[in-house]
Formats: structure tokens, C-alpha cells, sequence
């Protein structure tokens, strides 16, 4: 059996499976967009296998132009998918309009079974793709993580595999047809099973990290008001506790709640009840700086650790606050006119954990409210 039929028959199979996997990624975990393209991008490339085999096996033009398209339509999607992935746009008419033309390259030359023009234009064409993933892969605030630079890693391979492709190719522009590519032989057979299959198990690591991510969110986040729950504030709440006595610098820890929200869930819904929480969480993630948290500890009981914040400083903070929310407006309630109350404590000496100060903290929103409510008290000033 010809040694290409058995290198494309592993790749065949392994567009399946990366299909298969894509499309169960999809399908169950939250039919992420990118991960639509990505199936169809090994869809596409398990075409090309079919078309590429057959095409050797037969002679056929035609079917090596439908090789040459579909490796163009799975390397367009590969490069989609990678920026929708990363909130970045998709240029999908200068794709469009690039891929066209290197299809029709890539078609010409099939027909007149001209392998090196073929193997200098597509294979070209795909490396520019290539490169492209990995620029827009970089993550533009944050580290990379580890599946994204196995990824990152396996883009700058494939990009330069494709060239050295490219180049052996075009060393064979002018002889006759089915003459030299000796090179480009050695180097497609050598060199695309280890790093196709490689760049496949590195797709599937960052879905895999992706999905892993969302779930750690899931966990440690209040799907309502996308702030942190009461878990992911104690586990907040271990490191922030520990850098400020590391450094010996102030933290201060604010719980408050909306007064009157049984009687507003009462009188006008749940819906205008879910509007006043996902309202409220808004304005408390506006009023504090980068750093600081907020976490729902429940019903309408919201917490807040300001770092590097007194007491007082966090009272005034909570003032502007307490000052703002009876701007807010209920699209089912309009006429309803919110109000919070807030208890400030301050992290002490003789704290061992969240829980310590939250005390203290709710101590002072009890005041709060028997003073009235609609105020901001210091667990210190109430004491």
C-alpha cells in the first residue's frame, strides 16, 4: 500500500475523532461558538482526507481540487474559531475573499495536476492562517495558561511546517508534472501526522481548560448577579486576610442589605425582586476600586471586602452608595424606590477568619436598622 494512503488514513482518523470531541464539547458545554468552528473545521478536514486519498489513488483532479478547498474551509475555521474564542471579531469577508482566491490557485492547479504549484499556494496560504491563529490566540489582559501555550506552540509549528512545505514546492515550480518533490514528500510525511495530531490534542486541552474554568466560576460565582457567592468570598477572604497582615494595611468588610426587599418581592414580583439584587450588585461593583470584592452572601444580603480601607474610608465609600441606589429604576416596579443599609468592621488583631469580622460587621447592620435604616454604621461607632 502506498506509505501516503496510510499517513492520510491516520489523519482521517484523527479529523474524527477531533470532530467527534469538538462536537460533544458543544453539544453539552454551553454550545460555545468557537467550538462550533472548530468542529467544522475537522468536519472539513475529514472531507479533505477522503477527497485527498481518493484523489491519489485515482489520479483524479478534481478531487485534489476538492482537497485543496477543504483544506482552505478547515484552516478559515480553525483561525475563526480562535478569535471568537477570544472576543476578538472575525474578518469574515477578507477571509472570505483571501480563501477564495487561493481555492481557485489551489483548483487550477489540481486540474492540470500540477502537485508543486499545488503544494506551494495551499500549504502557503494555510501557514499565513496558522500564524494568524497564534497572534490572536495572545491574550491581551491576562498570562497564558497552559493549554493556551501548548496551542500557542503547536500555531508556530504548523506555521512553519506549512512553509518549509511551501518552499519545497516552489524549488519544483517548472518541471514536469509528477517530477522532483522529493523534499516535500519527505517533510509531509514526516512531519504532518506528529504535528496535526499534536495541534488536535492541544485544541483539546483549551476546551478542556475552558470548561474547567467555567465550572471553577460556577462554583464561586451567584448566577444572578454574576458577583462571587459565599464561597467564593471565604476563599477571597483567606488571601486578602493574609496580605493585610502581611503588610500590616488596613481591610475593611461591608454587609448590607436592601430594606424593604420581602415586601418589594411581595407587592410587585420576583422579577422586579431579581432586577433590585442584579441593580444593587451593579452599583456596589461600580463604587469600589479594581481589587476589591463583592459577593452575595445570600438572599439580598450582600458582602464587600475593601483592601487597603479603614472603617471610615469604607463608610464613605458606602455613603456614595447609599446615595445612588435611590436612583435606580425597576423596569417592572418604577415607582418603587429602593433603600440599603450597611454595617462597616474593620479587620482586628485577634480576627483567625471571615467569619469574625462578618460578626462584627452584622452586629453594626443590626444597628443600622434599628436606627432607622437607610444609613451606613460602623461596627465601632455602634459598639
Amino acid at each position: 500500500m502506498d506509505p501516503a494512503i496510510i499517513i492520510i488514513a491516520l489523519l482521517f482518523f484523527t479529523s474524527v475523532i477531533m470532530a467527534l470531541a469538538m462536537g460533544v464539547a458543544w453539544l453539552h458545554f454551553g454550545r460555545q461558538v468557537h467550538v462550533l468552528s472548530w468542529t467544522l473545521s475537522y468536519s472539513a478536514a475529514m472531507v479533505q482526507w477522503i477527497a485527498n486519498a481518493a484523489g491519489i489513488m485515482l489520479k483524479s483532479g478534481p478531487l485534489m481540487a476538492l482537497a485543496a478547498c477543504c483544506i482552505v474551509v478547515s484552516g478559515t475555521l480553525v483561525v475563526a474559531g480562535v478569535r471568537q474564542r477570544s472576543g476578538q471579531p472575525v474578518p469574515w469577508r477578507l477571509m472570505l475573499g483571501a480563501g477564495s482566491i487561493v481555492a481557485v490557485g489551489g483548483i487550477y492547479a489540481a486540474m492540470i495536476h500540477d502537485r508543486a504549484l499545488q503544494g506551494m499556494i495551499v500549504p502557503g496560504y494555510v501557514g499565513i492562517l496558522m500564524l494568524c491563529s497564534a497572534a490572536s490566540l495572545w491574550p491581551r489582559d491576562r498570562r497564558f495558561n497552559a493549554p493556551e501555550i501548548a496551542f500557542f506552540v503547536m500555531f508556530l509549528l504548523f506555521a512553519l511546517f506549512q512553509t518549509a512545505l511551501a518552499v519545497s514546492a516552489a524549488a519544483n515550480l517548472g518541471q514536469a508534472p509528477g517530477a522532483g518533490l522529493v523534499t516535500y514528500r519527505a517533510i509531509l510525511g514526516l512531519g504532518l501526522p506528529s504535528i496535526y495530531v499534536g495541534t488536535g490534542v492541544a485544541a483539546v486541552m483549551v476546551v478542556a481548560g475552558d470548561l474547567a474554568h467555567q465550572l471553577r466560576r460556577q462554583m464561586r460565582h451567584d448566577p444572578l448577579t454574576d458577583v462571587l457567592n459565599r464561597r467564593g468570598l471565604d476563599e477571597a477572604a483567606v488571601r486578602a486576610i493574609a496580605n493585610a497582615r502581611r503588610y500590616g494595611r488596613p481591610l475593611a468588610l461591608v454587609v448590607c442589605d436592601l430594606d424593604g426587599f420581602k415586601a418589594l418581592n411581595d407587592g410587585h414580583g420576583h422579577i422586579a425582586g431579581d432586577a433590585a439584587l442584579r441593580g444593587f450588585a451593579q452599583l456596589l461593583g461600580s463604587a469600589v476600586r479594581r481589587g476589591d470584592i463583592v459577593a452575595r452572601m445570600g438572599g439580598d444580603e450582600f458582602g464587600l471586602l475593601l483592601v487597603e480601607t479603614d472603617a471610615a474610608a469604607a463608610a464613605d465609600v458606602m455613603e456614595r452608595v447609599r446615595a445612588e441606589i435611590g436612583c435606580l429604576i425597576l423596569p417592572n416596579a418604577p415607582h418603587a424606590r429602593l433603600r440599603a443599609s450597611f454595617g462597616v468592621a474593620q479587620l482586628q488583631a485577634g480576627d483567625q477568619q471571615l467569619d469574625d469580622m462578618v460578626a462584627r460587621a452584622d452586629a453594626a447592620l443590626y444597628d443600622a436598622k434599628r436606627d432607622g435604616k437607610d444609613r451606613v454604621a460602623i461596627w465601632r461607632a455602634a459598639a
